[in-house]
């Protein structure tokens, strides 16, 4: 008849034997995942392909050595390492690491990791039991058992600071394009269905979001927390213009209407349908952004530096172009390369213009002053425009190879929409659209968002306001919640530039 000792030790072998199955099966139905888990830990960043591997194997042999009677304690250590590995590995997560990434596969996803280091624990204690009461059939004195079993715990905790150091310093020096995905940092709050494609998002007021439309120039289109969409035609004070670039921009109590190629800037007071023309001199440009009531910043081309150029204009005063030609950086292609999208974040005073074709941005003051470059996380330094020379002598672009798609500043943060994809990501970024967020006060990786798409081809508009980020897709704009795993970067404090009625 078998003594409580032996069940015991039997069933809990069976139990290990069940939940390292259970977890290796489910890390192996889901491999690709379980990588890019293990790639964005900060412990193990650099090493996440023999990690995976290693985990998976280690925990079948575990499970093949808990069968039997003969090699069950052999079993139970290999089951007391892994344990102890878990456990320093949690530990070393919760208390020092900015970064917490995802966790186990299977059921132990559910649990948060203050609950799963707890049940860590718990099984530590239960395997060391079973150690134990196993070791009198094997004539191996306690004191020897907890001397193994100490010295044991000891090197699993060195092995976690030692992978620890080696995998930051490693991914500093290799720069390795590699994400790490926030997990549950946002959810669906509401879906609308925009019925057409040629929507882009116009800006906020309070809670209301305004929707400017490519093929419909006057017409604005306004989302409260109904689904109902509300449409209000505009009317310019001048109407002999021709058009070729016109862009809405409603920020608070403001409505502007914009065409570089005229050139020429509409404002009025939002929900008013005349819009009337400010003086600003015929001043060309290629994007604009609103600093306040009567300064806006531009990207226009520097004809004496034949170079693209930031800049600032003001109402009221024809002469007010200022352009700074030095801001913009190029290897010699003064037109295309430098070409990317521009922000104004008013919560922190601050112009950032993000590169299309290399992995850099620019972070300046609203004067266009003491500019900051920093990188981002991909590894693309130099543009990839493939260009061509056209018969008549002009340049053309041949697929170039577009780092930084759309990007957008917010209370500090950037974020920057990529369709590149990072270290075993694999398909990932074709059936997903990723978000990596950025400091714009410091040369800082927040972490990166990943939404599923339904498709890989999507056209998409995205705009971050108080808690929340909303994306038009095709046809379609979804309102995102922000948690607080996201938000928690933002600066705190109103805007500092706000429109005033």
């Amino acid at each position: 008849m078998k003594t409580f000792k032996s069940r015991f030790a039997e069933y809990s072998g069976y139990f290990f034997i069940l939940l390292f199955c259970y977890a290796s099966i489910s890390k192996i139905m889901d491999f690709e995942n379980f990588q890019i888990q293990v790639a964005q830990s900060p412990l193990l960043s650099a090493y996440a392909v023999w990690a995976t591997y290693g985990v998976l194997i280690f925990e079948l042999i575990v499970c093949f050595l808990l069968i039997f009677d003969r090699s069950r304690f052999t079993g139970l250590i290999g089951a007391y390492i892994l344990m102890v590995l878990f456990t320093v590995y949690i530990y070393f997560i919760l208390n020092y690491s900015d970064f917490v990434p995802c966790s186990c596969g299977g059921i132990l996803e559910k649990m948060d990791w203050n609950t799963h280091l707890i049940f860590n624990v718990i099984c530590v204690i239960a395997v060391v039991l079973a150690i134990f009461m196993t070791a009198d059939s094997h004539k191996i004195t306690r004191a020897k058992i907890s001397l193994i079993l100490v010295l044991t715990a000891i090197l699993c905790a060195a092995i976690m600071v030692f992978l620890h150091k080696m995998s930051e310093n490693i991914l500093q020096k290799d720069n390795g394009f590699q994400r790490r995905f926030l997990q549950h940092a946002i959810w669906k709050e509401a879906n609308y269905d925009l019925k057409l494609n040629s929507y882009y998002i116009a800006g906020f007021s309070g809670d209301t979001v305004f929707l400017g439309n490519y093929t419909a120039p006057f017409l604005v289109t306004k989302i409260t927390n109904s689904p109902v969409l509300i449409q209000q035609p505009i009317q310019l004070e001048q109407t002999d213009l021709n058009f070729r670039s016109p862009l809405l921009e409603v920020i608070d109590s403001i409505t502007y209407f914009y065409d570089g190629t005229v050139p020429v800037i509409f404002a009025g007071k939002t929900g008013t349908k005349i819009l009337k023309e400010q003086n600003t001199g015929k001043t060309y440009f290629r994007k604009i952004r609103n600093i306040d009531s009567s300064h806006f910043v531009i990207s226009a081309f520097h004809r004496r530096n034949q170079i693209q150029s930031l800049g600032t204009i003001a109402i009221g005063n024809k002469d007010s172009l200022k352009l700074n030609p030095d801001l913009l950086k190029t290897t010699g292609e003064g037109f295309f390369e430098p070409d990317g999208q521009l922000n104004y974040d008013a919560y922190t005073g601050k112009v950032v213009y993000t590169y299309y074709y290399k992995n850099q941005f620019i972070v300046t003051d609203k004067y266009l002053r003491s500019a900051k470059l920093y990188h981002t996380i991909d590894t693309v330094r130099t543009p990839r425009l493939g260009l061509s020379v056209q018969l008549d002598g002009s340049r053309k672009l041949n697929n170039p190879l577009v780092v930084n798609q759309r990007s957008y500043a917010y209370k500090g943060v950037l974020f920057i929409e990529s369709d590149r994809r990072g270290k075993l990501e694999k398909n990932r970024g074709r059936q997903s659209i990723i978000i990596d967020l950025y400091s714009i006060l410091e040369q800082k990786y927040l972490g990166s968002i990943s939404i599923p798409s339904e498709s890989e081809k999507h056209q998409i508009q995205f705009a971050v306001h108080n808690d929340s980020l909303y994306m038009i897709t095709d046809s379609k704009l979804t309102k995102f919640r922000l948690t607080r795993m996201i938000t928690q970067h933002f600066i705190s404090g109103e805007a500092e530039n706000l429109n005033k009625e």
